[in-house]
């Protein structure tokens, strides 16, 4: 099923989803235009962004990276919540519940689940068959992205607090970001800025047809620009306001997300390299690249000093984030590669989800510690997410998986 967006045709979308492994699949693709509208029930319970892994790759710098340990090679798989989950959002996690986003892959049914990790069954469901986001969550409150609006809901029992039709693209990796007290939304060509609690427009930024890319740290917002899918760039906002700080409009197209730390803006350029920017003008300070299948783009993750790279095929790398100089590369030995997930990094390991094993390697050396056979293949476009010691992910078909530590 297909729904376009404003200004984007058919083709623009299916090659920007071919590229991308179908990421942004989750049912009906883009996003759906209209006349503005805001429904608000009640104000959102808005609170500290301090979960185990609240949003797409742990936090609004994109980075993939916890502190916490993940699974050991003593690990066992679980199922810990139910669903139709051909196609899925990552899994959000936060004060012992879990968030998830999925469809049956036909456009006829989907929702996002909120469910408790522990002992309790409990659990609800908000239905809603189009493409999502992953889930953002703060204190009490959750905000998606879909193909057809914005929203928050109370992420205790997925009470609607407010909706917008105006902004939200379906896109897995298109979770809102919130920054200088401000819910920043990507609908593909308009940034806005709402006030989180009551989902009030503050301004809106023109990034163009591009694409859904949004990044924060450290009180600036970046964005992916460009007139369309030829023509790419990047640009940095103020997140209060929306003022543009800088711009640069003569980079490669990107199907991926942006990704900063506190020293580069990493940019994949989509069958192309990885391109470290600087923070204060957009400039290149560096580029390196992994081997990428026909139609591939490289996902990222960093943390302490390396960025990790990978293609959808398993050609795996890490870079010094200083100069761009390789630390380590290895193909990994698998029947089926990671897809379009990224890598995630917790402690000193890093792991890599593929379709039938989840592979722990040395994030300093790239040597394979263990790998663990999964019964449930992972949804399409579910990337993995890290609670203390354990791993989830939304398996295909059979709800969200827990592979975890058994001491």
């Amino acid at each position: 099923m297909y729904i376009p967006s404003s200004g984007q045709t058919r083709r623009d979308v299916l090659v920007a989803a071919g590229a991308a492994g179908v990421t942004s699949l989750t049912g009906c693709l883009g996003r759906v235009a209209g006349r503005s509208t805001r429904d608000h029930k009640q104000d959102a319970p808005v609170g500290p962004v301090t979960g185990a892994w609240p949003t797409y790759q742990h936090d609004f710098a994109n980075t993939g990276a916890t502190t916490d340990h993940g699974p050991s090679n003593e690990a066992t798989s679980e199922g810990v919540a139910a669903g139709d989950t051909k196609l899925a959002t990552s899994v959000a996690l936060a004060d012992g519940r879990g968030f998830v986003g999925y469809s049956d892959g036909d456009g006829d049914a989907g929702a996002y689940r909120g469910f408790e990790l522990g002992d309790s069954n409990a659990s609800w469901t908000v239905e809603y068959s189009a493409g999502k986001s992953t889930p953002t969550l703060a204190g009490n409150a959750m905000f998606v992205s879909t193909a057809e609006f914005l929203a928050a809901y109370d992420a205790r029992d997925g009470a609607l607090c407010w909706r917008t039709n105006v902004g939200g693209y379906g896109s897995t990796t298109n979770a809102p970001v919130l920054a200088e007290d401000t819910l920043l939304d990507d609908s593909g060509e308009t940034v806005y800025g709402r006030n989180p609690a009551t989902g009030k427009e503050r301004w809106q930024y023109d990034a163009g047809g591009s694409g859904t890319a949004l990044a924060a740290r450290d009180g600036v917002a970046y964005t992916v620009v460009g007139a369309n899918h030829e023509d790419a760039g990047v640009a940095a906002l103020d997140p209060a306001t929306g003022e543009e700080n800088w711009r640069r409009d003569d980079l490669p197209q990107s199907h991926t997300t942006l990704t900063v730390d506190d020293r580069n803006l990493y940019y994949a350029a989509h069958q192309g390299a990885v391109y470290a920017l600087s923070l204060d003008d957009g400039t290149t300070q560096w580029t390196a690249s992994v081997p990428l299948p026909e139609d591939g783009s490289a996902y990222v993750a960093v943390a302490d000093g390396n960025l990790h790279v990978q293609s959808p095929d398993g050609k795996l790398a890490a870079f010094d984030t200083a100069d761009g100089s390789v630390g380590w590369r290895r193909t990994l030995n698998a029947p089926s590669g990671p897809r379009s997930r990224p890598p995630v990094i917790a402690g000193d390991v890093r792991y890599v989800l593929c379709d039938q094993a989840l592979y722990a390697l040395d994030a300093a050396t790239g040597a394979v510690h263990w790998s663990h056979a999964l019964d449930v293949q992972p949804a399409l476009t579910s990337a993995p997410a890290i609670r203390g010691t354990a791993l989830y992910y939304a398996g295909r078909d059979d709800g969200v998986f827990r592979v975890a530590s058994t001491h």
